[in-house]
């Protein structure tokens, strides 16, 4: 197929023109949309690094109050600690006081105690007996008082003191209330 132009070269000419002024105007619209976008992000840009700035600057200025309240929360934990140690100290003393009270009315004529050892909730009691029965009576007795938890015999082994042949026993429990 043949193509045959019926247009004058003038004609032509003038839409070559147009279009190019058409595209220039378009280059130049572009250029400056672009550019107006640059110039928003930039401004944009600026007044985030200013409140980055002046939000920093706050929390310097803040900082010392920050220092002042993880003192004061640390002083806190610290009086929280004594107060539990006070607490444990109060309940440890009234508990310490009735097993003093309550020891001699277990113990029979034919057992003696030689020490009483308190560790927190932990308690030791060495003793002598004349006979077994003796110490298994104690034992009994001491394990159906309501504070005193997990007694167990640890040992009994003869030995000789003063002459005289007597049952040394090892108690360990524990206390509650």
């Amino acid at each position: 197929m043949i193509r045959i132009n019926l247009l004058p070269k003038r004609v032509r000419k003038e839409a070559l023109k147009s279009d190019l002024m058409l595209f220039v105007l378009l280059l130049i619209i572009a250029f400056v949309a672009g550019a107006g976008i640059y110039v928003s992000n930039a401004t944009q840009i600026t007044h985030l690094k200013t409140d980055v700035a002046r939000t920093k600057q706050s929390i310097a200025s803040m900082d010392k109050f920050y220092k002042e309240y993880l003192a004061l929360e640390k002083q806190k934990k610290e009086m929280s600690a004594r107060i539990s140690v006070i607490e444990k100290i109060r309940e440890g003393r009234g508990l310490a006081a009735r097993i003093l009270y309550d020891l001699p009315s277990l113990v029979r004529e034919s057992v003696w105690l030689k020490r009483f050892k308190k560790d927190e909730d932990r308690f030791d009691i060495e003793g002598r007996a004349l006979e077994n029965e003796s110490v298994a009576d104690f034992v009994e007795k001491l394990s159906q008082i309501p504070y005193a938890r997990d007694v167990e015999l640890k040992s009994v082994e003869d030995v000789t003191e003063e002459g005289v042949l007597v049952k040394k026993f090892l108690v360990q429990g524990n206390l509650s209330l």
